[in-house]
């Protein structure tokens, strides 16, 4: 089949909540932008796949969902009393858990102190927290928003000077901080020069108030209830920076419920909800500031009644033994992530015995990886690709059909456009915050949202995203694609990981260079060389060179920093 590369669009207009979505488009020869329509009553899923366009607008081929008209610590709340004696939140390092009644009570226990710290009862401010994955995470995440606060989450990994700037952008106006970060809490604190007041989840070494205590303790009166606008803001988590200084990205409550609504549509999410004895498992390991352990793990876990056992870090042998005693169900993961269940002998494969969904996002997915994952587990399992934006799960049911998936969820369509750009659907951001000038430049005047994604369209509708517009190396006017030679390199028995980025060159403009990490000190870059000769065009070879490192830059989701791998590049 002819394949075309395309930008990808997640789109719709915001002022639109709904669209009928069927997925459209002949044959493509441009890229795709979405957005939604007002249609009447939503038609049967639609049994073929041929492709019909409409100009270059392509619709989602499944039919609408129904959209929340409901704040999101409701939604969460909805049905969590069918599961009040089922563990919901579970440390896997200490053991500390709380059960969905406690977890509820814990939430409107949080949200009365909350008020009755308020100057304004109807909008509290702004809550950070600055803490790994912990038990009490969604406690101060849902019971801040339900009493009508935002929350902004701030990287756990951040340095003092980091945390100083996240503070002051976002207008913080109090610091939720786990015990061990307490220090490293205080020296943002010092760089900030205002006061926040600061709640530490554990014992304070400053005679701080104690979440622990203030959430299990009787005498914490409950919230009064608050009917929280739609699109007042729950969620402010920050860009990764990869591509430029850190921007708030404005979630309202409405983005986060519609995006919630339209994963857990039965074509697309594989978890059952809680009924019985039956419960699913998730790791929560991927980092609840972000996107996707926010709203795929944390939110979507919760709202099904499923047991969350998080880890505050990555530790190989805990990491695997968690995957055995708890027995993990759903297994989200991230390249490296995968890459590692896939291969490391840590992982034995009766640890995955009841794993029956792995789902892997945020970076574009080594099908080397994922088909040693099928080889291990050598049984059926439901695998998932995901990517977001802004609050946008891309996400199909495959069963290792690897980086082929159909793009476009419920009430969305996307738009091919020769100058790449985007639209955003009903779950899409409200802007950058405190932020006019990126937002705008997101943003074009028909509502459709610049995602800078590149993407493969075959001609049976299915995409693939392979880079990002930025991250295209051009050689002599060719692109070239880093996640496609990073893909083919690690197809190599001796290499672990690897990164691509551009190095400048007086004939061809730029060229690819490799920073590996070796399975062993044997691998050669002759033998790389070798390697990728006969599988790519000649201005895709290494003529930027190989270059051998201990470990690659990488955000907390396991992200490649391709920033920060082209300063190492350019400083050499």
């Amino acid at each position: 089949m002819k394949s075309q590369m395309i930008s990808l669009v997640n789109s719709t207009y915001s002022h639109f909540l709904r669209s009928h979505s069927r997925l459209s488009g002949r044959a493509l020869s441009r890229s795709i932008t979405t957005k939604s329509k007002t249609r009447g009553p939503a038609s049967a899923l639609v049994q073929s796949l041929e492709l019909e366009t409409e100009g270059h607008v392509i619709e989602s081929q499944f039919p609408d969902v129904p959209l929340p008209q409901s704040p999101l610590t409701p939604i969460v709340f909805e049905e969590a009393s069918k599961w009040g004696h089922k563990t919901a939140t579970e440390c896997g390092f200490t053991g500390r858990s709380y059960t969905y009644s406690q977890l509820v009570d814990g939430i409107m226990r949080w949200g009365g102190m909350l008020q009755r710290m308020a100057t304004d009862r109807a909008n509290p401010g702004t809550v950070a927290i600055l803490a790994p994955n912990c038990p009490e995470y969604p406690i101060v995440f849902f019971g801040s928003i339900g009493v009508g606060a935002t929350v902004t989450t701030v990287n756990a990994a951040y340095t003092p000077e980091e945390i100083a700037r996240h503070l002051d952008d976002s207008g913080a106006n109090l610091l939720v901080v786990e015990g061990v970060m307490e220090p490293l809490a205080e020296a943002a604190l010092k760089l900030l020069k205002r006061e926040v007041p600061v709640v530490v989840n554990g014992p304070s070494a400053n005679a701080r108030p104690n979440l622990r205590e203030i959430i299990t303790d009787s005498n914490t009166p409950f919230a009064d209830f608050v009917d929280v606008p739609l699109d007042r803001v729950a969620a402010l988590p920050y860009s990764s920076g990869t591509t430029g200084k850190p921007k708030g990205v404005s979630l309202t409550h409405s983005a986060i419920a519609n995006n919630i609504a339209m994963y857990h549509n039965p074509h697309t999410i594989n978890a059952e909800k809680a009924e019985g004895d039956h419960q699913e498992v998730l790791m929560g390991l991927l980092p609840f500031f972000h996107i996707y352990g926010m709203c795929v793990i944390m939110t979507s876990g919760l709202c099904r009644g499923a047991k969350i056992v998080t880890l505050p870090k990555f530790e190989p042998q805990i990491y695997a033994s968690v995957l055995k005693k708890h027995k993990i169900s759903v297994l989200h993961t991230v390249p490296p992530l995968l890459q590692f269940v896939a291969a490391s002998p840590a992982v034995a494969p009766e640890d995955l015995s009841h794993v029956h969904t792995v789902m892997c996002g945020a970076a574009p997915v080594p099908p080397a990886a994922a088909m040693a994952l099928k080889k291990k587990v050598s049984r059926p399992i439901f695998f998932q690709e995901g990517e977001d934006r802004s609050g946008f799960v891309i996400t199909a049911n495959v069963r290792f059909t690897l980086s082929k998936f159909i793009v476009i969820l419920y009430d969305c369509e996307m738009k091919s456009d020769p100058l790449t750009r985007a639209s955003p659907p009903p779950q899409m951001m409200a802007g950058y915050h405190n932020n006019p000038e990126a937002t705008k430049d997101c943003f074009d005047e028909e509502g459709w949202f610049h995602t800078g994604d590149v993407a493969v369209c075959d001609n049976d509708g299915y995409f693939s995203i392979v880079d990002r517009i930025k991250e295209l190396i051009k050689v002599k006017g060719l692109q070239v694609s880093p996640s496609e030679l990073e893909d083919i390199l690690l197809r190599h028995p001796g290499v672990a990981d690897v990164g691509i980025t551009a190095v400048d060159d007086e004939r061809a403009g730029e060229v690819p260079r490799a920073y590996v990490v070796r399975r062993n000190q044997d691998l050669s870059e002759k033998d790389l060389h070798a390697f990728l000769g006969s599988r790519v065009a000649p201005h895709k070879q290494l003529a930027g060179g190989i270059r051998f490192v201990e470990e690659l830059p990488k955000n907390p989701t396991g992200k490649l920093l391709r920033r920060q791998l082209k300063k190492m590049a350019d400083g050499e």
